[in-house]
This record gives C-alpha cells, structure tokens and sequence, in this order.
C-alpha cells in the first residue's frame, strides 16, 4: 500500500477530529439532490434514469462535502449505460485563500471497461476569485488510484490532479458552473484524463430548479476495445434542503 493511499484516511480522519473540536462553531448544511427521467415508445423504446446527491456541511474552518450520482439507461429492453459515482471530501481553511483537502472517490462504468476504480487525493485549493457574484477554486495535489476492469486486469498507480471550478450567480437560487479536472498516471505517462462539468441551474421555486447538465470523461489510454470519450447530458430537476 502506497504512503499517499495510508496518509488519505489518516487525513479525513483528522478533519473529523477538527470537527469534534468545533463544535461550538455553528453548523451550516445543505443538502442538494437531482432527479431526471426520460421514456419514449412506440418505434424507440429508450429509459434513462438519473440521480444526483449533494451533501455539504461547514463547521467553522473546516467543510465536508459527500456526493452520489448514477445515471442509467435502456435501449430495446438491453442496458446501454450504467454509471456510478461516489466520493467523500474534506476541507480545512488555512487562511486566507487557501485551503488543505483530501477525498475518497468510487466510481464504476462497466460500458467503459471499469468495474471499479477507487481514488484517494491529497491537495491544497487556491480561491482565486471569491466576489459575490463570481468564484474560481483552482486545486493541485497528488493520488493513488486502485483500479479493476471488467476483464479483470488490477492496475494500481500513482496519478497527479489538477482542477478547476467556476461558478457565476445569476440570483441566489440560479447559477452556471464550469469544473475541469486532469489526472495524469505517473507510472504510464500515456494514460491521462480529463473530465469536465457544465451545469445551468434556473429556479421554479425556492427550493426547486430545473438543472441542465452536461459531463464529458475523456480517457487517453481506454481499456482494449472501448472508446476514449464519454458523454452524459442530463435535464432534470434540482431540489434543496
């Protein structure tokens, strides 16, 4: 087991001790989730279902985010997609506009070879930009990922991370969000990914929005006989708690 793949949990484990310690601090959360749903009969006969689950809490310094997505779909009665995320973050304000994180993410797309991939990250995030109206998070850092494909080949690596997220506020409940990550494999230099988010969320009503979302997942090296590219473009509603 790699030290950066020992140090993930000890890192996640010692945030939560820093959350024990505030809990004077006020506890803000929130929690967001994302239903699409798409049928058509007749001379096509096409599901696709999918799920988005957002949860963020802040306790003074310190910031936990948990996520779930699964997007799922039906063609003629045969499976044509079938992708799973999920992950677990932590983050501890340095001060200023700096930040320490460290994640734990899953994620499974057996229509791109994957059976399963784990990732542990270690970084630091840069607030570029923090007006009211504008932000930009700009992160670096290291990670270890174990991975399995569908055939049955390990590949356990070392990878870097570099990322990006923008977010503009039209009001207080619509936005448009930019995110673009790379992760370069240390030990195979062929074998990089890139993967972006473009999401526009307009409201109905206070708590709930309709959400247009779109996801590209670039792999450079895919697993024997899959594609480099994977698109997702998702129409649903977006209910806050």
């Amino acid at each position: 087991m790699s030290r950066l793949h020992r140090l993930a949990p000890l890192a996640l484990a010692l945030l939560a001790a820093s959350a024990r310690a505030q809990e004077a601090t006020p506890v803000v959360t929130k929690i967001t989730a994302d239903f699409g749903y798409v049928q058509a009969a007749g001379n096509s006969q096409v599901t696709t279902t999918s799920v988005g689950q957002k949860l963020t809490q802040s306790r003074g310094r310190l910031g936990l985010e948990q996520t779930f997505n699964f997007v799922y779909g039906e063609q003629q009665g045969t499976v044509n997609t079938n992708f799973l995320r999920a992950g677990l973050r932590g983050d501890y304000k340095l001060g200023g506009v700096f930040s320490a994180f460290a994640t734990v993410a899953y994620d499974r797309n057996t229509f791109a070879g994957i059976e399963r991939r784990f990732e542990e990250n270690l970084g630091i995030a840069w607030r570029a930009i923090g007006a009211p109206k504008d932000t930009l998070r700009i992160e670096a850092g290291g990670s270890v990922t174990q991975q399995k494909s569908t055939t049955g080949v390990i590949n356990d690596f070392p990878a870097g991370r570099a990322a990006l997220a923008y977010r503009h506020m039209f009001s207080a409940a619509s936005y448009f969000l930019q995110a673009v990550e790379g992760i370069p494999n240390f030990k195979d230099t062929e074998d990089w990914r890139v993967n972006t988010e473009s999401s526009l969320v307009a409201p109905i009503s206070a708590r709930i929005g309709v959400k247009v979302s779109y996801v590209v997942r670039f792999d450079n090296l895919p697993e024997p006989g899959f594609q480099t590219t994977d698109r997702i473009f998702t129409t649903g509603v977006q209910i806050t708690f």
